[in-house]
């Protein structure tokens, strides 16, 4: 008597979005990162020509 093999869809489905949900959380970290990058990098350009003033 030959076995089915079990319905995974769901499962599949589910990693997928977890992985996908993963990703966009990481993009989403990089984004905030570099236009923090920014701010410190305006900062930092402030205060050097105050210095220099």
């Amino acid at each position: 008597m030959p076995e089915t093999t079990p319905d995974t869809t769901a499962y599949l489905l589910l990693g997928l979005t977890a992985a996908f949900g993963l990703v966009m959380l990481l993009i989403a970290s990089m984004v905030l990162r570099y236009r923090s990058l920014l701010k410190d990098e305006q900062t930092v350009s402030q205060l050097l020509q105050d210095e220099n003033s």
